[in-house]
């Protein structure tokens, strides 16, 4: 059954553009901040995608309205802490009733994304856990917290506290974070 669920877990991280997968929340309710800031929605110059951030009913995390290239939408939930000077989010399925039929919605499993951003007035950028980045410590034997591979693929397995303690070690490594993506607010 484990090889079942981590199978499905990578098959779904694989289609998010190579991002690296967490079974477990990088980011607790006690951990979590609240930055007005990011309230609003958030665009890609010349491009479908867009991301409508709102406050949630607990008053520290996200709703996300997510658009992809497409034009396609997700519901999102987030939730948002510093560690050190850098701000991450760690985002999570809100619903799965877009999913037509149960037997889609029985395969379905909240697994967590980690994405590094950087708000600056009307600019955020976003950049996500580096599958490839991953595979390289994965492969060199330097993956230093415990994870599962399945298809090549690199799921991360580990509870919160060791989580953040990896995101610290490696929050300014160069490589670890995809290459940022620009958003403009939408006036």
């Amino acid at each position: 059954m484990r090889q079942i669920l981590i199978t499905l877990i990578c098959a779904a991280a694989a289609v998010m553009l190579g991002c690296v997968p967490s079974l477990q929340p990088f980011v607790t309710e006690k951990d979590a901040i609240f930055e007005p800031g990011l309230l609003g929605t958030w665009t890609k110059a010349d491009s479908k995608q867009s991301a409508t951030f709102t406050k949630a009913d607990d008053g520290k995390s996200y709703n996300i309205l997510a658009t992809d290239d497409d034009g396609d939408p997700s519901k999102l939930e987030a939730r948002l802490m510093r560690l050190g000077n850098d701000l991450f989010l760690d985002t999570t399925i809100k619903e799965v009733d877009d999913w037509k039929g149960n037997f889609a919605k029985f395969h379905l499993l909240p697994i967590h994304l980690l994405t590094k951003i950087t708000l600056e007035g009307d600019t955020l950028r976003y950049a996500t856990l580096d599958f490839s980045w991953a595979k390289e410590l994965r492969k060199q034997k330097k993956l230093s917290i415990r994870h599962e591979v399945q298809d090549d693929m690199t799921v991360l397995t580990a509870p919160t506290k060791e989580l953040q303690e990896f995101v610290r070690k490696h929050a300014a490594e160069k490589d670890a974070f995809q290459s940022p993506t620009e958003l403009k607010r939408k006036k």
